[in-house]
C-alpha cells in the first residue's frame, strides 16, 4: 500500500515539475524575445529620425555656404568692384552692403594687383583709399591668384578664429577669388581682361552653424553638434567645447570614462564624410553627470570645388534611456504572462496538496509509531549537541565549515559578529557576498588543497571584512560526511594586534633609518650653506646699503637661510630638538602666507576665501613652523585642483577659547581611500618621480604634534561622491594662557 502510495505520488510530482518548467520555459523565452524585438526596433526607427535631422541640418548649413560662394562670386562680377572708382563710393556701397544681408558675412576685402588694400568692407560701412599693403599671409593668396589657371577659381582657407576675437568660440574661414577687368559700364566700354587683384570674403562659420543647430532637438533632450574633417568642435551646446579637439575635450572633462566607441565613430566615419547611425557611452548629458548610452545619427556637410574642399560632419545624439521608455509595454505584457504561469502552478499545488492529504492520513499511524523510538534518541541527541553548541558558540576563534565552492555549511556566532549579519542567516551563503573575490579565491585554494592531501593546513589571511581589515590564522581541517560529500572545517584566531605591533616595529626600524640618514644629510648640506652664508655677510660689510649688489647678496642670504631651515627640519626626523615654546598669532602666519601664494592662485585660477576670526587667542607654537605648515597644504591643495578650484581658508576658537582650529579645504580631486591612512609617512607620495618628495605632510605632522596639537584630514573623491570631490585639513592648537 505504501509503495503504491509513493510510486503515485512521484508520477503526480514529476507532472507537476514537467509543466512548471514547460510554461515558465515558454514565458520566459516570449518575453525576452518580444522585448529584444520591440527594443531593437526603436532604437533603429529613432536614429532613423535623428538622421533625418541631421541630414536637414546639413543640407541647410550647404544652402548657407553656397550662398556665401554665389555672393562672392555676384560681387567680382560687378564693374564698381573690378575698377575700383572711389568717386562712385555710393554705387560701391550700394554693390558691396546686399551681401551684408547674409549675418554670416563678416568682412569683404579688395585688394589690388600690387598687394595693397583699396577698401575695406563691412556692417558698419566700407573703407575706401590705398589702406597699406594686405596681411602678411595675403602674399600668397596674391600669387596664386596672378596664376592663369586659377581664373574663376574660388579658394577655401581653413577655420581659424575670428580677428579680435576673446572666445574661441568665434571661428571664420575665408573666400577667395581672382579678380579681372572683364566687365563693361559707361566708363569701360572696352574692358582689358588685365589681372586686378583679388576679393578675400570672411565667413563667419560659427553663427552660420548657431542659426542651424540649436533648433534641432531630438526626442526630449536629444541635441545636435558639429566637428570638422580635423576633429575639432565647431558646435556644441557646451561652449567651452566649441575650438576644441573632440577627442581631447571629452577625455579632460571626464579622464576616468573610455571614449573608445564615439572616438572610432569620429575618426572612421564622420571624418571621412560618411554618415550612418550608432551608439556610445557618454559621461554627461544637459547637466547630468555619469556614465549613460547614447544614440547618434551623423551626415556630411560636402563643399566641393576647384582649390576648396569643406568637410564637416553634423551628429544628433540622445540618451537611451529617453527611446528605450517605450519598450515598457512588452514588460508589461511579459509580468501578466508570468503572473499567469503563477496561477496554474498554483492551482496544480493545490491539486496537489488535496491528493496528498489522501494518502497521509494512511501513514500517520506507522509514523506515531516510529516517533517514540525517535523522540527517545532525539532527546539524548539534543542534549549533546546542546553541550557541543554551548562550546562552539561562545568560543572567541571564527569555527564553520565551508564547502569547496565556498558555500558556507555552519557557522558560530563569532563569524556572524564579525560578518555584520545574523546567525541564521549565514547558513547556504557563499563567501563572495562578505568578502571581495580574490580573497575568496586564495580561500578557496587552500580549501581544495587540504581536500586533496587529506592534511591540515595552516596559514595567515588578511580579510576585508565591514568592520575593517582583520588578520587571521586559519587552521583547515579536511572532513568527509558519510554521504562521501567533502567539506572543510576552519578555525580562525584574530590576530590583528599582534600583526599591528609586528608592523610597527617595522615602521620604526624604518624610520631609524630614515633619521639616521637624515642626520647625515643635514650636516653635509650645513657645512657649505654657513661657509656661503659667511663669505655673504663679509660681502655685505664691503657693499654700500642700497646698491644692487647689496640687495642681491641680501636676496643669497635670505634663501640660504631658508636653506638652512629645510635643513633644520628635515633634522626633526632624526631627533627631538629642544625648542622654546612661543606663543604665535594664527592669523598672522596665515595672511603672511596668502601674501607670497596670491599670485600663484591667481595664475592657476584658483579663487581663495579667507575667513578669520577677530580677536583670535595666540597659539603655543613657532610662527615659523606654522607658515611652513600652510604653505605645504596651500600647495598640495593647488596641485590637487589641477587649474581650477576653490581654496577655503577658516580659524575659529573652540572648547571654550582653550583651543584653536585651522580648516583648509580645496576642491580638487580628492585623496583615494587606500592612501588616506599613509598620507603622514615619511617619503610616501603619489606624484610622479621627480615632483613630490613624500615629506610635506610628514613634516607638517611633526611640528604640528610638537606643538600639542592636532592634524586631520577628511577627503572625498568622485568615486565616493560624484561633482563633491575635496580634502579638508583641520588643525586645533592649544592657546596660550
Amino acid at each position: 500500500m505504501r509503495a503504491k502510495f509513493r510510486t503515485n505520488r512521484f508520477k503526480v510530482m514529476k507532472s507537476l515539475v514537467l509543466a512548471a518548467v514547460l510554461l515558465v520555459g515558454t514565458a520566459s523565452w516570449l518575453a525576452i524575445s518580444t522585448a529584444t524585438y520591440m527594443k531593437d526596433t526603436v532604437r533603429n526607427q529613432f536614429n532613423e529620425q535623428q538622421l533625418a535631422l541631421a541630414r536637414l541640418a546639413a543640407q541647410r548649413i550647404g544652402v548657407h555656404m553656397d550662398g556665401a560662394i554665389g555672393d562672392l562670386q555676384l560681387m567680382n562680377s560687378l564693374p564698381a568692384i573690378q575698377y575700383f572708382d572711389p568717386v562712385r563710393y555710393q554705387t560701391l556701397l550700394l554693390s558691396i552692403l546686399p551681401v551684408f544681408n547674409e549675418a554670416s558675412i563678416v568682412t569683404v576685402y579688395r585688394v589690388n594687383s600690387k598687394g595693397e588694400r583699396i577698401f575695406s568692407a563691412s556692417e558698419q560701412g566700407i573703407v575706401t583709399g590705398n589702406l597699406g599693403p594686405a596681411q602678411k599671409e595675403s602674399a600668397d593668396y596674391l600669387g596664386w591668384a596672378k596664376e592663369p589657371a586659377n581664373r574663376g577659381k574660388i579658394l577655401g582657407t581653413g577655420l581659424h578664429l575670428k580677428e579680435g576675437a576673446k572666445d574661441r568660440g568665434d571661428l571664420v574661414f575665408d573666400l577667395i577669388v581672382p579678380t579681372y577687368d572683364n566687365a563693361s559700364d559707361a566708363a569701360h566700354l572696352s574692358p582689358t581682361g588685365a589681372f586686378a587683384g583679388y576679393i578675400r570674403l570672411t565667413v563667419d562659420a560659427s553663427y552660420m552653424i548657431a542659426e542651424i543647430m540649436p533648433e534641432i532637438r531630438s526626442g526630449k533632450t536629444g541635441y545636435a553638434w558639429a566637428i570638422d574633417s580635423h576633429g575639432r568642435f565647431i558646435w556644441h551646446p557646451h561652449k567651452p567645447f566649441i575650438g576644441q579637439s573632440a577627442f581631447d575635450a571629452r577625455h579632460n572633462r571626464n579622464p576616468h570614462l573610455f571614449f573608445a566607441r564615439i572616438d572610432q565613430i569620429q575618426r572612421d566615419k564622420m571624418m571621412q564624410g560618411k554618415e550612418g547611425t550608432g551608439s556610445y557611452i557618454s559621461g554627461w548629458h544637459r547637466g547630468i553627470a555619469g556614465p549613460m548610452e547614447k544614440l547618434i545619427a551623423f551626415a556630411p556637410v560636402h563643399i566641393e570645388g576647384p582649390f576648396m574642399n569643406y568637410l564637416w560632419s553634423i551628429a544628433v545624439a540622445a540618451p537611451v534611456d529617453e527611446v528605450e521608455s517605450m519598450v515598457y509595454s512588452v514588460y508589461m505584457r511579459q509580468f501578466l504572462l508570468q503572473a499567469l504561469v503563477v496561477f496554474v502552478i498554483g492551482l496544480c499545488c493545490l491539486f496537489f496538496v488535496v491528493y496528498e492529504r489522501r494518502w497521509s492520513v494512511l501513514l500517520e499511524h506507522e509514523v506515531e509509531v516510529k516517533t517514540q523510538d525517535i523522540r527517545k534518541y532525539a532527546d539524548e541527541l539534543q542534549s549533546s549537541e546542546a553541550k557541543y553548541r554551548s562550546l562552539v558558540e561562545n568560543a572567541e576563534d571564527v569555527i564553520c565549515t565551508i564547502h569547496p565552492n565556498g558555500l558556507i555549511r555552519k557557522a558560530n556566532l563569532h563569524l556572524s559578529r564579525i560578518l555584520g549579519v545574523d546567525a541564521g542567516d549565514l547558513s547556504g551563503q557563499t563567501l563572495y557576498r562578505f568578502l571581495p573575490a580574490d580573497q575568496v579565491d586564495d580561500i578557496l585554494s587552500c580549501i581544495r588543497e587540504v581536500l586533496a592531501s587529506g592534511k591540515g593546513k595552516e596559514t595567515e589571511a588578511r580579510l576585508n571584512l565591514p568592520a575593517g581589515n582583520f588578520w587571521f590564522d586559519f587552521k583547515y581541517i579536511p572532513i568527509t560526511a558519510e554521504e562521501s560529500e567533502e567539506y572543510v572545517l576552519a578555525i580562525g584566531r584574530d590576530i590583528t594586534e599582534s600583526k599591528e605591533i609586528e608592523q610597527q616595529l617595522i615602521n620604526t626600524e624604518k624610520l631609524a633609518s630614515l633619521g639616521t640618514m637624515a642626520a647625515g644629510v643635514a650636516h653635509e648640506i650645513n657645512n657649505p650653506i654657513g661657509i656661503m652664508l659667511g663669505f655673504c655677510d663679509l660681502l655685505l660689510e664691503k657693499m654700500d646699503p642700497g646698491s644692487m649688489e647689496y640687495n642681491d647678496l641680501k636676496t643669497i642670504e635670505r634663501h640660504g637661510l631658508h636653506c638652512k631651515s629645510i635643513v633644520e627640519r628635515l633634522l626633526s626626523f632624526a631627533r627631538m630638538r629642544d625648542e622654546q615654546e612661543e606663543c604665535s598669532d594664527l592669523n598672522t602666519s596665515i595672511e603672511s602666507i596668502v601674501s607670497i601664494v596670491k599670485h600663484n592662485l591667481e595664475i592657476n585660477r584658483v579663487e581663495l576665501a579667507l575667513s578669520l576670526a577677530p580677536d583670535l587667542p595666540f597659539v603655543c607654537a613657532d610662527s615659523t613652523g606654522l607658515q611652513q605648515v600652510f604653505l605645504n597644504l596651500i600647495n598640495n591643495a593647488l596641485q590637487a585642483m589641477d587649474g581650477e578650484g576653490l581654496l577655503k581658508i577658516q580659524t575659529r576658537s573652540v572648547s571654550g577659547g582653550k583651543m584653536v582650529e585651522a580648516l583648509i579645504s580645496d576642491t580638487g580631486c580628492g585623496i583615494r581611500k587606500e592612501h588616506r591612512d599613509k598620507i603622514f609617512d615619511p617619503f610616501f607620495t603619489t606624484k610622479k618621480v621627480g615632483q613630490g618628495t613624500g615629506l610635506g605632510l610628514s613634516v607638517s605632522y611633526g611640528i604640528i604634534t610638537r606643538c600639542g596639537g592636532q592634524i586631520k584630514c577628511r577627503s572625498i573623491t568622485e568615486e565616493d561622491a560624484p561633482g563633491e570631490s575635496g580634502t579638508t585639513f583641520e588643525i586645533v592648537l592649544p592657546a596660550c594662557d
